[in-house]
């Protein structure tokens, strides 16, 4: 018997209540019981240690380094250290300040076991950490989001990016304050357009969030935004599947937005980073750009489409890869403790991206739940993150009330029973052939992607040029994305208020 299997009972991962739209949680289980005192004679490896001071709160930071044993490559040890971590956050434990060391350490013990063989192993595996074995199936609401990206690391689905993170350290810092070029006089549009909103960051810091390669050309092509989603940037959301294959096409030059704090921060603020670099692209080449994004950046997007008027008028398309138009009926899953009562601790944009939030709710208003430019979308059924995504009802379905063009690609159904419309995560859409087929499309044609144009895509498993090390890097933006949100201080426990610009 292994040892920690004393407590295993009692830590076993949790089964968190089903979320409830913000700020009126589903009542709290019952806490768990503190566990007996591990009896005289029985041996205490350190995980078993780890378990007992999380959840007793007699956990410090001074000991924590000798806590967490140097590693874990057991699944048995990995999901009950997880359930620990996750039952001392909801039992109040677990200070949230001292919450991103004890995460941070976890991150770094995991050491993976194997790594996935094949494409389809690999989504197969990413799937099956979030209990989604048919693509059929939607994940369930109740899930220890803690213990399934770990889990999947366990499984190999890790990058230098989450070993950095998790050793304290940002590689992302620089990629905030990159020297660009300023905006010639002639062409200065920083908050001088009348009917846009304000912007409340300097241009400065604005102008430095881009990641401009140094093969761009300046407008020779057209330049393509890539905007990341929650928890990422925008290099490492994009660098191993859609900017990796636009980079070598003859027709597109993406630039990589880097939002500071990985858009964990108010969603109303990272939409000025949009609408500036929409902006500034066009400034500075004459040539109207396009936008791809993932998850966030896609209501981010939408926010900048609606209150900086004029951004959709130099935009010719935007391509939406797992959109959450409407927000998501699992943005509970991504905040720690959420099951632990009212007092709901998490980052303000998560909040922000629950279903029925103040600020989904303001975007959708007089017309905001339609598309403000040419808009391609696609989203999958097997989405971990984010409910419903399943044909027009799905949070990535757009209308065309302004009937500039609009193309909802739901995969299972487009793809019904073929491989393109099989395990696709969050994440994995973006390395989806269809998606990206229907990125090209819609940048070599008028208006947006069609579907009828690209269904001979619906054969391949992933997009022509990636390989499997590409499909893991991608996947293991979820785990990323986790690790950061759980690090990221301070958690709020309301929404940041609607911007006093937005009155419709």
């Amino acid at each position: 018997m292994h040892s920690y299997a004393v407590l295993a009972a009692v830590v076993a991962p949790l089964v968190l209540a089903a979320p409830a739209p913000f700020p009126n949680p589903v009542a709290a289980p019952a806490p768990a019981p503190i566990p007996a005192p591990i009896p005289q004679g029985v041996e205490i490896n350190p995980i078993t240690g780890l378990l007992g001071s999380l959840i007793e709160g007699t956990l410090t930071l001074g000991s924590l380094s000798s806590a967490v044993p140097a590693v874990i490559s057991d699944l048995g040890n990995l999901l009950d250290a997880a359930g620990a971590v996750t039952q001392a956050i909801e039992n109040g434990t677990l200070l949230g300040t001292d919450t991103p060391a004890v995460v941070q350490k976890l991150f770094q013990a995991v050491q993976p076991t194997s790594t996935p063989t094949s494409v389809q192993d690999a989504m197969n595996k990413a799937a099956a950490a979030f209990g989604v074995s048919s693509a059929s199936q939607t994940p369930a609401p109740e899930q220890d989001i803690l213990a399934n990206v770990l889990t999947l690391v366990l499984d190999g689905f890790t990058s230098s990016d989450i070993q950095a993170v998790a050793a304290g350290t940002s590689p992302f810092t620089n990629s905030y304050n990159n020297v660009n070029r300023p905006v010639p006089l002639l062409k200065i549009f920083y908050n001088t357009v009348i009917g846009n909103a304000p912007f409340n960051v300097p241009e400065a810091q604005l102008r430095a969030a881009m990641y401009i390669p140094s093969t761009f050309t300046w407008g020779k092509k057209q330049p393509v935004l890539m905007s990341p989603g929650t928890g990422a940037t925008g290099g490492i959301n994009f660098e191993t599947n859609i900017g990796k294959l636009l980079a070598q096409e003859s027709f597109a030059d993406p630039v990589y937005l880097n939002i500071p704090q990985e858009l964990l921060s108010d969603a109303q603020v990272n939409a000025e980073y949009v609408s500036y670099a929409l902006q500034y692209l066009y400034a500075l080449t004459s040539k109207k750009p396009a936008i791809v994004t993932w998850s966030q950046g896609s209501l981010d997007a939408q926010w900048a489409f609606k209150y900086w008027p004029s951004v959709p008028k130099i935009v010719t398309d935007h391509i939406a890869i797992s959109p959450d138009y409407h927000g998501t009926v699992l943005a509970y899953i991504l905040c720690p403790g959420f099951a632990a009562g009212d007092s709901i601790a998490c980052v303000p944009s998560v909040i922000q991206q629950d279903y029925n939030s103040n600020f989904v709710t303001k975007l959708r208003s007089n017309g905001g739940d339609s598309a403000y430019v040419p808009t391609t979308t696609v989203y999958s059924l097997t989405d971990e993150i984010v409910q419903p995504q399943e044909g027009t009802a799905a949070s990535g379905y757009l209308n065309d009330a302004r009937n500039v063009g609009v193309s909802n690609t739901f995969l299972q159904g487009a793809c019904l029973a073929e491989p393109a419309g099989g395990l696709y995560t969050h994440e994995g859409v973006l390395y989806n052939p269809v998606a990206y087929a229907l990125v090209v499309d819609a940048l070599q044609n008028s208006g947006p992607g069609s579907f009828s144009r690209v269904e001979g895509q619906c054969g391949a498993l992933v997009a022509p040029g990636l390989s499997l090390s590409d499909v893991i890097a991608t996947e293991a933006l979820t785990p990323l994305a986790v690790l950061n949100i759980f690090s990221y201080l301070p958690k709020v426990f309301v929404e940041p208020a609607i911007m006093s610009y937005a009155t419709y």
